[in-house]
């Protein structure tokens, strides 16, 4: 029987192994900790591409509206969007017993390393390294450094307090000063009645003066939140450029250890999950097309997310905002004298604009998004 070992049981790691139990594969999932453990993430659980199933547990709600806040406010009505806030520590609780169920052996508190690993390739017939940030198969063969290099910082807390006045939308707040962004992610009452969020701050690139501590600190008294209660205080990297090889020897990478994150706001965890089911797809046919088949999936969106960033980076700030509320705007609400103003971005750049939005509200990302996807 065709043998998969899945490091790390994340995202990607629980879904290699649903994928492989479901092949009839013999698989067994390596976790450090305890699965649902560690979790580090604001917890919304955004399908963009529309390829996933609803969360089976933890959701705490859908989302209404996604509330951009810069100069101005700004929403984007999520009801076309797959997108949830979620318990992540339930939500993979679940996919574990899920994954046992059907025959996955899990060994919790196993830790991988170099001598680990390459027992792994030897007894396994597939090892999927969903291990994160810094992966496994990384500092095997030494290309660490390409997180190091390709990553945002990231800090988070997790408050307890009054969130009812967002009730069911998240928010991002948008500030002239770094290129990142800070969010504002309601959980709901937890099972003790306790209301908490996910407060954090984002930064993408640069700012190297600037403190991810003070930022939050500030962030939380610009909200009104700095009386709120601390439960959790997180950081760490997020990456946001894939690495250029997936595969080396019988490893395939999948999740954050791929790089998998967007390269606009950061989120992975829809990401995390198709590459590890099309990890595990493509290495029964031989894997050499691991990462042209992910590419025909998830190429358009980080295109289009690229270009946005790329558009972020350059225009001056009011302009940007200005922009932003153009492309979320109906067409019969620009005015001529907007479109003068911006003859020449509108003729370059709005497309990008108006197809990253009608990307989100359609999730139709290059014709057919779902092709080879399923």
């Amino acid at each position: 029987m065709y043998k998969l070992a899945v490091i790390g049981g994340g995202p990607a790691g629980l879904y290699a192994a649903l994928e492989g139990a479901s092949q009839g594969l013999e698989v067994v999932l390596f976790e450090k900790d305890e699965i649902g453990s560690n979790i580090k993430c604001g917890e919304g659980y955004f399908d963009t591409l529309k390829l996933l199933e609803k969360p089976e547990a933890g959701i705490c709600f859908k989302v209404e509206n996604i509330i951009i806040k810069m100069k101005e406010e700004h929403r984007i009505d999520c009801a076309p969007f797959n997108l949830w806030m979620i318990d992540r520590s339930e939500w993979q609780r679940g996919l574990g017993e899920k994954a046992r169920s059907r025959g996955v052996k899990i060994e919790e508190g196993f830790r991988i390393g170099k001598k680990e690993l390459a027992d792994l390739k030897e007894k396994f017939d597939l090892v999927v390294d969903a291990s994160g940030l810094v992966s496994v198969t990384s500092r095997a063969y030494g290309f660490k450094d390409f997180y190091k290099d390709n990553c945002a910082r990231a800090i988070q807390y997790v408050l307890e307090g009054d969130f009812s006045h967002l009730g069911s939308n998240i928010k991002v707040g948008v500030e002239p000063h770094y290129m990142g962004y800070y969010w504002v992610f309601p959980k709901g009452k937890n099972k003790d009645g306790i209301e908490t969020a996910n407060v954090g701050v984002g930064l993408f690139k640069g700012g190297g003066k600037i403190s991810l501590v003070q930022e939050l600190q500030r962030v939380l008294a610009k909200e009104g939140l700095e009386s709120y209660k601390i439960l959790k205080k997180q950081g760490g990297r997020i990456p946001i450029k894939p690495l250029e090889n997936l595969t080396h020897d019988n490893i395939m990478m999948a999740g954050d250890a791929a790089g998998l994150a967007s390269p606009l706001h950061g989120g992975g965890i829809d990401l995390a999950c198709i590459s590890g089911k099309v990890a595990v797809e493509e290495a029964l046919k031989g894997g050499k097309n691991y990462r042209k088949r992910l590419g025909s999936i998830i190429g358009r969106k980080f295109s289009m997310e690229r270009e946005l960033y790329r558009l972020w980076e350059e225009m001056e700030y009011n302009a940007f905002e200005e922009i932003i509320g153009i492309a979320l705007e109906r067409d019969e609400n620009i005015s001529p004298n907007l479109i003068l103003r911006y003859r020449r971005f509108w003729a370059k750049e709005l497309p990008i604009l108006r197809t990253f939005i009608r990307g989100l509200l359609k999730m139709d990302w290059q014709g057919n998004c779902l092709e080879g996807g399923k």
